[in-house]
């Protein structure tokens, strides 16, 4: 037969409501993401763009703020008079010629905070002024002389903490006579590279970073993230295209901005995870809906198909309930004709086999029963027969003692056994017929074992089955103590355990070979035997009750009996 279509309703609702979903996000998706990414990229880079333009801007106001205040000082009148005298009469320049050239240079720069120094130098190099602290030994022979402004990368001994060299960035420039128009020398103004740093390093964070670069890629200024003088070579790798956004090997993205009085370039690295941060929570908003329609989606197919299959799934149900036993009709109808009437068909068949269950049960017990009670009918000519054989050898020797006890044991066996035909009698009833038929069994094998039974009073008047005991009894006299060499011990002992009354008859016989107890539990055909009680114990009590037998670890045979706590009881 060919397979098809073996999907459940559910399942295909689920489906079809699932793919639905899918197909609307991801056209959504496919129209809308493409488009609000081009506009994120482009308003991230506006932004990049628009820090890196505050930053050249006020870098600029720097610089021209260092020209303005160099220009300032070399058309200073004092200053041209002291670097006239250092040139024209070297010899008569003092000490208070430079001091007084440092006093005039100082009050030009001393209120503005991002400046370090201010120095100036003779034609000869020779420095004849500087507001620095301390004069770092540096040469100037390498880059002067020179005709016009020229910045440059110089070291400097820090102004606070003495002897610590700090990286600056310095405007040199000739400066002239103002009469003659004749070289008089050279004013630099040096600001802190920190200073440089400070202009963005508020902004600076661990995922995005500013530092700014030279031609050559080599650092100048930097918030921290890159070390003063190294080279950056994602920027060296671009040659000579530097576009103002770049990727560098999928870790973070660059945004630069040239600044072209130094020929640097000022640059904002921004982490890859940071910069796509809003598209990724974008992102996981839509999943969110999308998952939520799924979600949407399973609920209403869950509704409408529990509308069909709901009366189907609780007829199978039900179905589970009677192979387990429970033979009951449903007694429900359904608002669908259809389902109706399978369910008024199936329980016209489950009354019909209802019926035709319980009268082969009835049959099967009135059998059991039966068989059960002539099971228990055979244990009196059996034991009697062996009696009255042992009553005529006693007469025979002339044993009127034991002659006497043996017949007032019977006499007590028979009349407590017979119980005028009930099946149920009390505890203290079965214990006195197991007494009288074990003080038999003493005079039968000449006192070869003892007994001892312990039972709580308040046990005497609840119920048990008749003859529960002597089987077991029977058992232990010839499995375990007929062969014995020494006098054997047979213990029954009464008590309960909860809502249960447990039996233990216990001998110190050699115990159950575990090939011998297959045997004893299926006692040859004709016999009273061991399985007849436990068969009895179920039939009558239940299954979770019956007869357990093993051999006890000081040697012997322990043999329990559990039946329910029935009938009497204390008052």
């Amino acid at each position: 037969m060919k397979k098809t279509h073996t999907n459940t309703l559910k399942t295909k609702f689920f489906l079809s409501m699932s793919l639905m979903v899918t197909i609307i996000v991801i056209i959504l998706l496919g129209c809308i993401l493409p488009i609000f990414y081009n506009q994120f990229l482009k308003q991230r880079t506006e932004s990049s763009l628009n820090q890196l333009s505050y930053i050249k801007n006020q870098l600029n106001y720097y610089l021209f703020s260092m020209d303005n205040y160099s220009k300032m000082i070399i058309t200073n009148e004092d200053v041209q008079k002291d670097a006239l005298k250092y040139r024209d009469t070297p010899d008569k320049f003092t000490a208070k010629d430079k001091k007084n050239m440092q006093t005039v240079t100082r009050k030009f720069i001393q209120s503005i905070p991002y400046i370090h120094s201010a120095s100036i130098y003779a034609p000869d190099l020779a420095l004849t002024g500087t507001t620095a602290v301390a004069s770092y030994p540096s040469s100037l022979e390498s880059v002067l002389p020179c005709d016009s402004p020229k910045f440059l990368i110089r070291t400097k001994y820090s102004n606070i903490t003495l002897r610590t060299p700090i990286q600056t960035l310095s405007q040199i420039r000739p400066f002239y006579d103002i009469s003659s128009g004749s070289l008089l020398g050279y004013i630099e103004i040096s600001i802190p590279e920190k200073e440089i740093a400070a202009i963005y390093r508020s902004n600076s964070s661990s995922t995005s970073r500013f530092f700014i670069v030279d031609r050559a890629g080599r650092v100048v200024s930097t918030d921290g993230s890159y070390a003063l003088e190294s080279e950056f070579t994602p920027f060296t790798a671009l040659k000579s295209k530097v576009p103002t956004r770049f990727q560098i090997s999928g870790n973070a993205i660059c945004f630069t901005t040239y600044l072209e009085s130094l020929d640097w370039y000022i640059i904002n690295m921004v982490d890859l995870a940071e910069f796509y941060r809003p598209i990724y929570m974008i992102l996981f908003i839509t999943a969110a809906i999308s998952f939520l329609c799924m979600a949407i989606s399973l609920l209403v197919s869950r509704k409408i198909s529990d509308t069909i299959t709901k009366p189907l799934y609780h007829l199978i149900t039900h179905i589970q309930k009677v192979k387990q036993g429970h033979w009951i009709p449903m007694n429900e109808k359904p608002d669908d004709t259809d389902i109706g009437l399978l369910f008024s068909e199936f329980d016209s068949m489950i009354i019909a086999q209802k019926q035709l269950t319980d009268q082969l049960l009835d049959s099967q017990k009135l059998k059991n029963k039966i068989s059960l009670e002539l099971l228990q009918q055979q244990v009196n000519p059996h034991f009697l027969y062996n009696t009255l054989d042992n009553i005529c050898s006693l007469a025979e020797l002339d044993e009127k003692e034991n002659l006497i006890r043996i017949v007032m044991n019977l006499s007590k066996f028979y009349r407590g056994s017979l119980s005028s035909g009930n099946f149920l009698i009390t505890i203290r009833d079965e214990l006195e017929i197991t007494r009288s038929y074990i003080r038999i069994m003493q005079v039968r094998y000449y006192n070869k074992f003892e007994f001892s039974i312990d039972c709580p009073e308040y046990l005497y008047s609840f119920s048990c089955l008749k003859l529960l005991l002597q089987p077991i009894v029977e058992n232990s006299i010839y499995h375990g103590i007929k062969e014995l060499s020494h006098k054997g011990i047979i213990s029954i002992r009464v008590q309960a355990v909860g809502e249960t009354i447990l039996f233990q008859i216990q001998d110190n016989g050699p115990g159950i070979p575990p090939e011998l107890k297959e045997e004893i539990w299926n006692y040859p055909e004709g016999h009273f035997g061991i399985k007849n009680i436990h068969e009895r114990i179920r039939l009558h009590y239940g299954l979770e009750y019956g007869l357990s037998m093993e051999n006890a670890p000081e040697g012997g045979l322990i043999t329990t009996i559990a039946i329910p706590r029935q009938g009497g009881g204390p008052a």
